[in-house]
């Protein structure tokens, strides 16, 4: 298979996370997982005596997106270590904005990033659509592992983490507040860079993110055309 970057967007809640997770244990992908990423930074020992650190944290914490100067840095120096290494690689919501995306008067930005070292044709955004009272409902529910990072999927009420069996936590900016939050800045800051790919002639492939996430993925990997699922029964 030949090396891509796959972009995951979509509102908090869609399954960004959790298709990324798919695509790298089925198909060999990096999962660059930007919220994660960026939580672990914000959050390291040592992050309050950092004035930068400390100042991110704060729009981490409440539902505000992180400055993306700051934020493009970070993850372009991880993506091209990924991509020197010869890896396809997919992100759960980064590029988040114009900035990230396409830098100053769009020239840089990790759009360079990916078409030098992936090309124009192995670059894939995947809009994943849900409606805003899905967020709400998934995110207020919503826990994740402190170890692995993975959410806890289905409706079994458990308190640790059916993969690692590690504890689970919510995370601050999973307040129902927060999430309309992050709603508005999701509308105000990422919808402009799904229209900037297209009209840099890149498509955005549109996947319903609302059916159970397995179901998500086969659309995933059928708009990706990468070989098929079979599903034992």
């Amino acid at each position: 298979m030949q090396k891509q970057a796959v972009i995951l967007y979509g509102p908090p809640g869609s399954g960004k996370g959790t298709q990324a997770e798919l695509l790298q244990r089925r198909y060999g992908f990096v999962h660059f997982d930007t919220g994660h990423f960026l939580e672990n930074l914000v959050h390291s020992p040592g992050a309050s005596r950092d004035p930068v650190l400390r100042r991110e944290q704060k729009n981490f914490d409440t539902g505000k997106l992180n400055t993306p100067s700051w934020v493009l840095k970070m993850v372009a120096e991880e993506t091209k270590k990924i991509a020197i290494a010869g890896y396809s690689i997919v992100f759960s919501g980064s590029p988040r904005t114009l900035y990230e995306g396409f830098g100053e008067k769009g020239k840089g930005g990790l759009y360079a990033t990916f078409i030098k070292y992936y090309g124009k044709r192995n670059l894939h955004p995947v809009w994943l659509n849900i409606r805003p009272q899905t967020t709400l409902k998934r995110n207020s529910t919503r826990k994740i592992c402190s170890v692995c990072g993975l959410p806890k999927l289905g409706k079994a009420k458990v308190n640790h983490c059916p993969f690692c069996e590690g504890p689970l936590y919510v995370r601050t900016l999973d307040d129902p507040k927060i999430i309309k939050e992050r709603l508005k800045e999701y509308r105000g800051r990422t919808y402009p860079v799904l229209r900037e790919f297209e009209k840099r002639g890149i498509d955005v492939k549109k996947v319903n993110g609302e059916p159970a996430p397995y179901k998500v993925f086969a659309s995933v990997v059928k708009v990706l055309k990468l070989a098929p699922l079979r599903l034992k029964k």
